[in-house]
Parts: C-alpha cells; structure tokens; sequence
C-alpha cells in the first residue's frame, strides 16, 4: 500500500481529481489534488507528478491523459487510486469507466476531459505537464453534487 500523507495531512481545500492514463496496453489511475486550468482559450490545464509514479513514466510516454473532477459521493475512488499502486493492481478495472472518443472518463463524475500533453517542466521531484483539453463533458443530471475536496478525505 502507498502511503496517501498528502491526501491524510491536507491543510489546504482543494477538488480532489484522477489521472486516467493508457500506454502499451496499460491503463492507470492516479489521485491528484494538484491541478488547475491554465486558460479558457486554448482550453488547457496542468498536473503535477512525483517522478516515482507509474502515471509519471507512462505520461512521459503516451503524452497524454484523462483528469477526472469527482465530487463527495466518489471519495472511495480517491482513496483507493491513492492508496493501490498501479504497479500492483489494474485500479481501472475498479472504476466505473468509460471510453468517450479514444479518453477514458469515469461515469458520473463533475467533469471528465482528455488531454493532450504540450509542455511538461521539471520542478525536482516532480513534473509539471501542462496539456491541451481536446474533449470533455461535465455532470449536469445532479447540481446538488459538490467538488470532492482533500479535507473529505481526513482519516476518520
């Protein structure tokens, strides 16, 4: 198991979101809580990843990627894509996913785009990649679903 000390010892509110990733005939899922848009025109955002991680290797390979918003009532998948390594286990095969136009998106999250990766900077011991947003759709069937943030996810 991983230990989550960045999910556990949050001191910030922040969106709590997965990195779906594909590459060789692999799929992985990553809990981010580092992530943000760049700009509306072109439509971007940008992740930060340890260089240990798996999603690191294969996003340095694929050169793209899925970010995945949850709310509140997905907190277990944010715990379990934060906790599993992918090296281990095929986390994606315990998520309810789906391929939209060649992206995985998890069904019934607040937004869910594909990406693709335009710049990536080295900051030490992690990668910035910043990454165009190609495609996307948001959860509109549900506006009492709230942003699932890393102050949820505090051990009880």
């Amino acid at each position: 198991m991983i230990p989550s000390e960045y999910l556990a010892g949050s001191v910030t509110e922040g969106p709590v979101a997965l990195v779906l990733c594909e590459h060789a005939g692999r799929r992985n899922a990553m809990t981010v809580s580092f992530f943000s848009e760049v700009s509306h025109y072109p439509a971007s955002v940008w992740i930060s990843i340890a260089h240990t991680r798996l999603t690191h290797a294969m996003l340095l390979e694929s050169k793209r990627f899925s970010l995945v918003v949850l709310h509140e009532r997905q907190a277990a998948f944010a715990r379990m894509c934060g906790e599993v390594s992918g090296r281990t286990e095929d986390k994606c095969a315990r998520l309810p996913i789906s391929v939209k136009d060649g992206w995985l998106f998890v069904d019934g999250a607040l937004a869910s785009m594909g990406c693709e990766i335009t710049q990536s900077r080295d900051l030490g011991d992690h990668t910035l990649f910043i990454a165009s947003i190609l495609v996307g759709e948001t959860e509109t069937r549900n506006t009492m679903r709230r942003h699932l943030l890393t102050t949820d996810l505090a051990p009880t």
